[in-house]
Parts: C-alpha cells; sequence; structure tokens
C-alpha cells in the first residue's frame, strides 16, 4: 500500500515537530531511502528523532535515533577605517558577516594605547546580530596613538577584526 513518511524530531523522545520525508510516499516491498532536510536548530544541542510510515493498515514507528548538532564557530568581524580623528574622539565601527552559527549577542570595537586591544580594554557594545555597525570613541587623550579593532561575541566567544593604528590630533595652542 502506499505508505506516507514522516520524521518527527525534537529535543526529547515526545519530539514536537513532524516533517515530511523526501520522498513523502513510497510504495512496494523494497527499501527506499528517505530523508529530509532541515534547518533553524539550536548549536550544539542534542536531538531525537524517528521515521514514521502511516498507512491504511496502520502506523508504524521506527527506533529513537540522537544526533548532536555542531558547536557553533566564533563569529567574523572586519574593522572599519579611523575616520573622523580629533583631539579626543574618532570613528570606526565593523561588520559581522557570518555568526558562526549562533546569534551575536554583542558586537563593537575596542581600544587601547598598546596594541591588540581586547574586550579587558575600552570598548563600545553596538547592537547584536550581523551587519555593519558604527563606533565612536571618546574621552581619547590628545596627540596618542591607539590600536583598534571590532569584536563580536557568540556562544562560542568573542572573534576580532583586523587591528587599526590611528594618532589622535594634538591640540594647538595660541601664539601670543
Amino acid at each position: 500500500a502506499d505508505t506516507t513518511v514522516t520524521f518527527e524530531y525534537g529535543l526529547t523522545t515526545g519530539y514536537g515537530t513532524t516533517v515530511t520525508a523526501v520522498p513523502g510516499t513510497v510504495t512496494g516491498s523494497a527499501n527506499t531511502p528517505v530523508s529530509v532536510p532541515i534547518s533553524g536548530l539550536a548549536v550544539n544541542t542534542l536531538y531525537h528523532y524517528r521515521v514514521v510510515g502511516a498507512n491504511a493498515n496502520g502506523s508504524v514507528n521506527g527506533n529513537d535515533m540522537t544526533f548532536t548538532t555542531n558547536p557553533a564557530n566564533a563569529p567574523i568581524v572586519t574593522t572599519a577605517n579611523v575616520t573622523g580623528i580629533t583631539s579626543v574622539s574618532a570613528t570606526s565601527g565593523g561588520n559581522v558577516t557570518d555568526d558562526g552559527g549562533a546569534p551575536v549577542t554583542v558586537r563593537g570595537v575596542c581600544w587601547s594605547t598598546a596594541p591588540v586591544p581586547t574586550i579587558a580594554n575600552n570598548r563600545t557594545s553596538n547592537g547584536t546580530g550581523t551587519g555593519v555597525y558604527a563606533s565612536f570613541l571618546t574621552n581619547l587623550t590628545e596627540n596618542t596613538t591607539y590600536y583598534v579593532r571590532a569584536y563580536a561575541t557568540n556562544a562560542a566567544g568573542t572573534a576580532y577584526g583586523n587591528e587599526f593604528a590611528f594618532t589622535t590630533n594634538a591640540v594647538n595652542t595660541p601664539t601670543v
């Protein structure tokens, strides 16, 4: 008899989600491979699944099987050029081009007077997610060299973009 094939999956053996297999209907007594692409799964998470066949004679559940999704990777972020440099401020930013498989929970730029700044140094917080963002660096010291780079954080950790160095302007004192 024509048999409708579905997959059930979820975080427990209660499953919770049912999707139609490809092919969705099989006929005959030969083994027929079926599959289904699924998306929107959480990273580094154990899922239960089983195949279910149903026809006019009833329904049969396959064995409970499990798989674990891959852990998230760190995001990919690039640093924007430093512009608008004054004696006490500058503008930079970044672009998160890939979230690494987990939502970016914070992004911004970090800066220091020493190379390779991290989020342990001065930093901005410029939202979440992927895409382009601008960052405003304030309370800088005049005539000082700073190092800046973008950062983005997800469940896998914090990733940094390329580093730029810039020097704030000197304040001109009037001549008497």
